[in-house]
């Protein structure tokens, strides 16, 4: 059943925008999935990425059915106990499942199949998020992108820099902005070289067992890779905004992603590991991998950079808000102005630092990687938006062909080779 303004203005004379909001709520609550777009928003495609799903014919969605069966045979091939147990795939046209397979095993050497409500570690694609409740803040004027990160954790104050074998002041101040587009000066420790990099491994800055507040005085206390603003350098800076949010909202990370952007999207399974987690379908790999930890549902760092889990139901429900500039089912998460500036380049024409993450052809906005370029790394659209996380699940967005493909598996080995290949397999089935 699908609800439109011309029905409740006929049934309901003289409604008002509340109750017409109300009304709305309550037919989406008794048919268990929203199916109304938010008032005003009258253009039928964007209404059409606010209905429900339903399953799609591939050839009237412009997909070969032949090309697209190559899928099954390509991922089957990858499946492997030692390092990739099983996977989710899922194709979404505009309000239609274009393709949507499970494949293996949920967990290594078991006899249980992959369901489609498994529960993945998804890592860093807790960064998209995470940044979209950044951008709530910024809409509600809570925050400010040019604000600097020391008006909200002081230790962020007097920051220094590691340049020419010695620690230098930091030429200007970290910005909201800054941590947004990962060009904070702050880095990784897993990756690349140097003495910045050796700091964050001796202090344990990846340590689990710290709380967030502990995180950001310890990250706080070491010098910085680059000044701040001038180099594009994939960091920790999605995690010490998930304190920012704590701080600003005066809320625990998780409550306030579940207040304002989990329940009103429906995304009752994405969640930091608790109680709460469903243990018997939560997948995992087979890898010896320090990265590819076990759940520990005792885990007090709320990794704002890389600790959610979630289904694919419910990435797939976040990439449709943000394919619907920033609406789905009658809630607004974000205005469409917000989503535009999100997913619009925002490193002007900074160098990459030791790992270009993404990729020739694509720039990066506030937490997605945006394609600037006809010829890019990987086959898709410009505009297209992706991230991913360290165990292999995956997700693009093309605004062009109204598209999301979501990833979902548990491999880091496989990763590599999973992505690029899905690019190639999906846009070669893809006739226009």
């Amino acid at each position: 059943m699908v609800v439109s303004d011309q029905w409740l203005a006929a049934t309901h004379p003289g409604y008002n925008s509340l109750m017409r909001t109300l009304i709305a709520t309550l037919i989406a609550l008794m048919l268990f999935t929203p199916t109304r777009v938010v008032a005003g928003d009258s253009d039928a495609a964007q209404e059409a990425l606010s209905r429900p799903l339903e399953w799609g014919d591939a050839e009237q969605l412009d997909f070969d059915p032949a090309k697209l069966a190559i899928i099954d045979h390509e991922i089957g091939k990858l499946i492997n106990d030692d390092d990739l147990p099983g996977a989710i795939v899922a194709i979404v046209r505009g309000d239609k499942f274009v393709y949507h397979k499970t494949f293996g095993k949920l967990k290594p050497k078991s006899d249980l199949a992959m369901p489609t409500d498994a529960v993945f570690q998804i890592f860093s694609m807790t960064k998209p998020i995470i940044s979209v409740a950044v951008m709530q803040l910024v809409e509600r004027g809570h925050l400010a992108l040019n604000d600097p990160l020391a008006s909200y954790i002081s230790a962020f104050g007097g920051m220094t820099v590691w340049e020419n074998d010695r620690e230098v002041p930091a030429e200007g101040k970290i910005t909201i902005a800054d941590l947004l587009r990962h060009t904070s000066g702050l880095t990784y420790g897993f990756f690349g070289t140097g003495y910045v990099r050796s700091l964050y491994k001796a202090r344990e800055i990846s340590s689990r067992h710290q709380t967030l507040q502990q995180f950001v005085n310890k990250i706080a206390s070491i010098p910085l890779e680059h000044h701040p603003g001038r180099v594009w350098e994939y960091s920790r800076s999605v995690d010490v905004l998930g304190r920012v949010i704590e701080i600003v909202s005066g809320k625990p990370l998780q409550d306030y992603l579940k207040e304002n952007i989990f329940m009103p999207l429906g995304m009752n399974e994405t969640y930091f590991t608790g109680p709460w987690a469903p243990m018997d379908r939560v997948a995992s790999s087979g890898l010896a991998d320090w990265q590819m930890r076990t759940v520990d549902l005792e885990v007090p760092f709320k990794s704002g950079g890389g600790g959610l889990l979630s289904t694919m139901a419910d990435y797939i429900t976040f990439c449709r808000m943000i394919l619907n500039g920033g609406r789905l089912g009658g809630r607004e998460i974000l205005k469409r102005s917000t989503v535009n500036l999100m997913t619009s380049n925002q490193l002007g024409d900074r160098p990459r630092g030791q790992w270009d993450g993404p990729g020739r052809g694509y720039g990066f906005g506030y937490g997605f990687a945006v394609r600037i370029d006809e010829l890019a790394a990987y086959p898709g659209s410009i505009g297209d938006l992706w991230w991913g996380g360290y165990a292999g699940t995956y997700f693009w967005i093309d605004p062009a062909k109204q598209m999301i493909v979501v990833i979902m598996v548990q491999s880091t080995k496989k990763r590599r080779a999973l992505r690029p290949l899905m690019r190639n397999l999906v846009y070669d089935a893809l006739e226009k």
